[in-house]
């Protein structure tokens, strides 16, 4: 028997949490006979970190309680250039928070501004309608609605024998319902003063300006508020209710759906989570509606709502999405840069949230409680998102 000098060896193995049987002096085996483990052929540290390999991510990598962090080349991405975009976002005059980069699902670039951290909350402005076009795909894909092309007043009872009738739920999704902006400004919802706070019925009550999916696009949250009662009439919950349950949940997602003062969610807007969390609802979508062995959402309302109509006047829009098909991405995009890009040929989402700053202590919006972010100066998509795909090696 001899006697073999561990201490380096033994740490490895310990870190390892190999199990081994150490007698006082000499190290043999576990339980004898021949399942002992041979230190002289075996656990030199030069022949371990040749054979270690950890599995490397790929298409089929989701983050669990928490992200897997990997270095930019286990994803065969560079990490100067990764920086180079991290830099960009994060100069003095940006009013950045937080970006994250996440490539075959782990996080490989991730910055914060200063006092803030992974686990500061962001908010997502105008992003919340692409939450919302995706609930509309969980309700039609669980039978609550039977089509997208069939009259928003199927949900919406006050529009029941009115001119409104010819307005689908897929005119709103487009933004091109043929309605007139609120007269206090399309804007004006998020105060909607004129309604006792009932953001719904400031949607509901406008008047008519040209027939519905013409060639007519006009970006309105009025039409994504409309949203908030097809969702709650069609399913009979509370839209952040069945959002928890159906989307958030399932994907480990923490949220805030803010709400009027009726208590209806804010379709077209104000979502609060952390950026890492926002990256969980871009990974759903570059994985085409599946999480790990669910299907959450299906891939064919995947690549309908990310598909800008063909007979739209706009030539970037979708279903509450934005496309850039020259970038090869489309994006969900919120007041002050609060977006979320996903590039499906690369397996990459990136996230970028603006400074942001709760007011008040509720999540129902109020003259009290409000959201708080802080725009950036001269900010560009292109050089921002060009340092990213240009660290792909692949």
């Amino acid at each position: 028997m001899r006697i073999v000098l561990v201490s380096r060896t033994l740490k490895y193995l310990l870190y390892k949490k190999v199990l081994i049987c150490i007698c006082p002096i000499l190290i043999s085996s576990c339980g004898g006979g021949s399942g002992g483990i041979d230190l002289n052929e075996s656990l030199s540290l030069g022949s371990v970190s040749k054979s270690y390999s950890p599995q490397l991510p790929d298409s089929d990598t989701y983050p669990g309680v928490s992200w897997d962090v990997r270095l930019p080349s286990e994803v065969n991405m560079t990490e100067s250039i990764i920086n180079q975009a991290l830099d960009y976002a994060f100069s003095a005059t940006r009013n950045t928070q937080g970006v994250l980069i996440v490539r075959h699902g782990v996080i490989v670039g991730e910055r914060y501004g200063i006092r803030k951290s992974k686990e500061s909350t962001a908010t997502s402005w105008s992003t919340a309608k692409s939450f919302s076009s995706a609930l509309i795909g969980i309700a039609l894909d669980q039978g609550f609605i039977g089509s997208i092309d069939e009259s928003a007043s199927n949900y919406l009872p006050s529009w029941q024998g009115t001119e409104n009738e010819d307005i689908s739920i897929r005119a709103l999704l487009e933004m091109r319902s043929g309605l007139q902006q609120s007269r206090f400004s399309d804007a004006g919802i998020y105060a909607s003063g004129g309604y006792d706070g009932d953001q719904l019925a400031f949607a509901l009550d406008r008047a008519r300006s040209t027939s519905p999916r013409g060639r007519n696009w006009a970006y309105q949250n009025t039409d994504s508020m409309l949203l908030s009662g097809i969702i709650e009439n069609a399913t009979g919950q509370y839209v952040s209710n069945y959002a928890d349950i159906n989307l958030f949940s399932k994907i480990g997602m923490r949220a805030d759906w803010w709400v009027d003062e009726r208590g209806h969610a804010m379709t077209y807007c104000c979502v609060d989570a952390t950026t890492r969390d926002f990256a969980r609802f871009g990974l759903l979508f570059v994985r085409q509606g599946r999480w790990r062995d669910e299907q959450l959402l299906s891939d064919s309302w995947i690549k309908e709502s990310t598909s800008v109509p063909s007979d739209s006047n706009k030539a970037d829009y979708a279903l509450q999405w934005w496309v850039n098909e020259t970038g090869g991405y489309y994006f969900s995009a919120g007041l002050h840069q609060n977006n979320i890009y996903i590039f499906p040929e690369y397996d990459l989402v990136v996230v970028r949230n603006s400074t942001y700053t709760r007011q008040g202590d509720a999540r129902v919006r109020t003259g009290d409680n409000y959201h708080l972010t802080i725009p950036p100066a001269n900010w560009s998509d292109s050089t921002f998102l060009s340092h990213i795909t240009g660290a792909i090696l692949e």
